[in-house]
């Protein structure tokens, strides 16, 4: 009987030695570190606007570029960058063969809300985030008509780090439970145009004074 109540409290021990040095799974990072910091370019092949009926406005390829501020920053959740710049090709295409031009409002901002060491595309760390900041005016016309309309707001995002001399680091919007809003619908063609709008690209991020991608940890 003593021996099995000694073997038990052992086993308790040792758990409870485990549980308290593990990492916290839900704890985000109070400190980011950037590397290197300054201004970076991103560029994307395909991106989607989708609104909530399901419309699919698509741009062949954009562009954008902005600044990292002076490493470490802090804070949780912490602003990592600034866009100071994007744009995307025209014309873009849509439903009922319908072109779009889509005119951006920088800046937008990338915050970082979390970040998990080993994970990610690249298996080098993944930051867990969003763009903040939105706003874009879209303009087109369909056989439905003009129609210009407004998106504002944020989407979640998440930057893949990049491997030592091989695969360049990217910022993922895809995905994430976030929506853009659509306000200030003018014109006939706005009539099959939803009032939300997730949207979808994969943007390689250089640095332009190293010309790698940055890393970030936190």
């Amino acid at each position: 009987m003593f021996k099995r109540t000694g073997f038990l409290t052992a086993i308790g021990a040792a758990a409870a030695s485990v549980v308290l040095a593990a990492p916290s799974a839900v704890a985000a990072p109070t400190s980011w570190t950037i590397t290197p910091t300054g201004n970076f370019n991103g560029s994307a092949g395909v991106t989607v606007l989708t609104d909530n009926n399901g419309n699919k406005i698509q741009c062949a390829t954009s562009a954008a570029s902005g600044n990292a501020p002076t490493s470490p920053v802090a804070g949780s959740p912490a602003k990592l960058a600034s866009i100071t710049a994007i744009s995307f090709n025209s014309p873009c295409t849509g439903p009922f063969s319908s072109t779009w031009t889509v005119t951006t409002t920088p800046p937008w901002e990338i915050w970082g809300l979390d970040y998990t060491a080993g994970a990610g595309t690249n298996s080098t760390g993944q930051v867990t985030g969003e763009i903040r900041a939105i706003k874009a005016k879209v303009s087109g016309s369909s056989i439905l008509g003009p129609c210009t309309f407004d998106v504002t707001g944020k989407v979640a995002a998440k930057y893949n780090n990049p491997t030592a001399g091989g695969s360049n680091g990217t910022l993922n919007t895809a995905g994430g439970g976030l929506t853009l809003s659509i306000a200030n619908k003018v014109g006939g063609g706005c009539g099959i145009v939803g009032t939300t709008a997730s949207f979808q690209g994969l943007y390689t991020i250089i640095s332009t004074a190293t010309n790698t991608s940055p890393v970030i940890s936190g």
